[in-house]
């Protein structure tokens, strides 16, 4: 019995260290790599981020940008985009299709160039038994444009330098006939789904813009030439996968002689509107004049979809304060830069 005792008590003191011996000579599972993808837009690649695996003891692991040789090549090459402008007013509609080309050379650092091509529903028709008159493919002016982004303290910028090219005269196309350029810039930084932003810039018009169009801006019934700063402040909230609703404020301030050009009165007909409101792009094809001719303000909304493959919708409404004007706008972008990438990334 005694020797029966002393071995059932050495058992049971060798066999816990036996069983740990035999768990800790097992390999460790190697921790599982889960991976966001940022949502595409039309003017940069999307950022891959790695979560990092918790710590055991449960502390928090930041999310940590991987800096392996995929993640390069998936934020730098070949850029792609087909974008759909739309504008509907009581006075007309102006309708842009767009196809831009262009290179990421770097995460940070793109250019690329662009062909914008018109189509306009004006209320002023050449044939006065009509109501109204369209006129299409109509080709606008030719850009090109290099833009930078970057991240600073949790923050997204992007600056966007912009140039237009004249490939003929104002009767022909939709263009002012002189060379434009226009420096947009914008500062956002993320508050748990609401998105703060700022925009600001200058330019000698109201230059066309592709890269971030707003509300207020996308496929105007008029352009102008002279010197104009803009300002607009506003937010966005997320309030779904790939849903976001955003209202802001905006100013185009001009400085010095102007003038503004009708993309609704015809240059080869005498008929055009009232001009009520100081809205001379309805009274006539040209009109110059000090800078109280193109100044505007107003506010906007719109909802956002980029739950959408490749494609970007933008459904919004813009109230021109001083032009006394309401405008729908619909813009539908459509990301091409996959098409010209690998299977394997």
């Amino acid at each position: 019995m005694r020797l029966l005792y002393y071995g059932v008590l050495l058992a049971a003191i060798l066999t816990p260290g036996i069983v740990a011996a035999q768990m800790n000579s097992q390999p460790t599972p190697a921790p599982s790599e889960e991976s966001d993808w940022l949502p595409k837009n039309p003017f940069g690649a999307a950022v891959k981020v790695v979560k990092a695996p918790a710590h055991a003891m449960g502390k928090a692991v930041k999310h940590v940008p991987t800096s392996s040789p995929t993640t390069e090549s998936e934020t730098t090459g070949v850029v792609a985009f087909e974008q759909f402008q739309a504008s509907s007013t009581p006075l007309g509609a102006v309708l842009i299709l767009n196809t831009d080309l262009g290179y990421a050379f770097t995460p940070h650092l793109t250019g690329d160039v662009g062909l914008p091509v018109f189509f306009t529903r004006s209320p002023f028709p050449m044939v006065s038994t009509q109501d109204w008159r369209w006129t299409t493919w109509l080709l606008g002016e030719p850009y090109v444009d290099v833009r930078y982004t970057t991240n600073p303290f949790g923050s997204s910028i992007t600056s966007i330098l912009t140039g237009t090219i004249p490939v003929s005269s104002p009767e022909r196309m939709y263009t002012t006939g002189r060379f434009g350029v226009d420096w947009f810039n914008h500062i956002e930084k993320t508050y748990k789904g609401m998105v703060p932003f700022l925009n600001f810039g200058v330019a000698n018009g109201t230059v066309n813009r592709f890269v971030m169009p707003r509300p207020y801006s996308i496929a105007r019934p008029y352009q102008t030439l002279g010197f104009m700063s803009d300002f607009e402040g506003g937010a966005s909230y997320k309030f779904g996968r790939g849903l976001a609703i955003g209202a802001s404020a905006y100013a185009l301030v001009p400085g010095g002689q102007q003038k503004v050009f009708s993309r609704l009165v015809s240059p080869d007909y005498a008929l055009a509107g009232d001009g009520s409101h100081g809205r001379f792009f309805d009274s006539a094809f040209e009109t110059i004049g000090p800078s109280s001719i193109a100044r505007d303000n107003g506010f906007s909304a719109w909802l956002d979809v980029t739950r959408l493959k490749h494609t970007d919708i933008q459904i919004g409404y813009t109230h021109s304060v001083h032009y006394a004007l309401d405008s729908v706008t619909l813009m539908i972008n459509f990301d091409g830069g996959y098409l010209f990438k690998s299977p394997q990334q």
